[in-house]
């Protein structure tokens, strides 16, 4: 996935509220969206080298996006909002997952049940509903996903078990924005209802994917370099 716009880097300085922080580029303090409701508190450390998108356009009400974390010697991408369905979408329409090939159809935003889901995947015998997770938060080599407490995933869980009880394919797709983790395991210290739910959804026959990326700032991109194992 190639990384869009212009980059400029940055230091942050502090976190406003879920949506908003300060950071300082070229010595002047500027106001940055931020794409992720989670903490982040160990990538968005006072002084912690970052990069930011400028955006141009008067209707904007910040004149920056946050977009990337400099941590342990590498780039993290903090954009939950869109970068891992933009990864997930282009690797789906290339082909990468073997498992994914057989399908004819691929569709964005689909609504089953109560939830609507990343994608659906279509053929004339089969279906296949896929939500997608960003994972940023490791420690030692471990991705830990949610970061913070997420009510709306667990729903997506207990529904994506649903799904399979009656007889239809689904899976949950974590692509870890970094690529220093080794595994991927439910972080039941910040939210043990999710944890839960994906065991649950695990012993439904829902499936479990991992994918860690790379963030080449120098080559503008961002790709799924490995498969990992998700720990329950």
């Amino acid at each position: 996935m190639r990384i869009e716009g212009e980059l400029v880097e940055a230091k942050f300085i502090k976190r406003l509220n879920r949506f908003v922080a300060v950071v300082e580029v070229d010595g002047v303090r500027e106001l940055a969206h931020v794409p992720n409701t989670g903490r982040l508190k160990e990538l968005l450390e006072e002084e912690a080298v970052v990069m930011v998108r400028k955006h141009d356009g008067a209707d904007r009400k910040t004149r920056f996006g946050l977009i990337l974390a400099r941590k342990n010697g590498i780039w993290v991408s903090i954009d939950s909002a869109n970068v891992p369905n933009r990864i997930m979408h282009e690797a789906l329409i290339q082909g990468k997952f073997e498992k994914f090939c057989g399908y004819s159809e691929i569709r964005r935003e689909v609504t089953v049940l109560n939830s609507r889901f990343d994608f659906g995947l279509f053929s004339e015998e089969k279906e296949y509903y896929i939500e997608v997770k960003g994972v940023t938060l490791v420690e030692d080599r471990q991705g830990f996903f949610p970061d913070a407490p997420t009510k709306r995933g667990t729903r997506h869980l207990e529904e994506l078990a649903e799904i399979r009880q009656n007889g239809r394919e689904a899976g949950v797709v974590f692509i870890v924005q970094r690529e220093d983790a080794d595994v991927v395991r439910p972080n039941d210290r910040t939210d043990k209802d999710f944890a839960n739910a994906l065991k649950a959804a695990a012993e439904a026959g829902v499936d479990l994917m991992a994918y860690v990326c790379k963030v080449d700032v120098e080559e503008r991109r961002m790709d799924i370099v490995r498969e990992i194992p998700v720990v329950l």
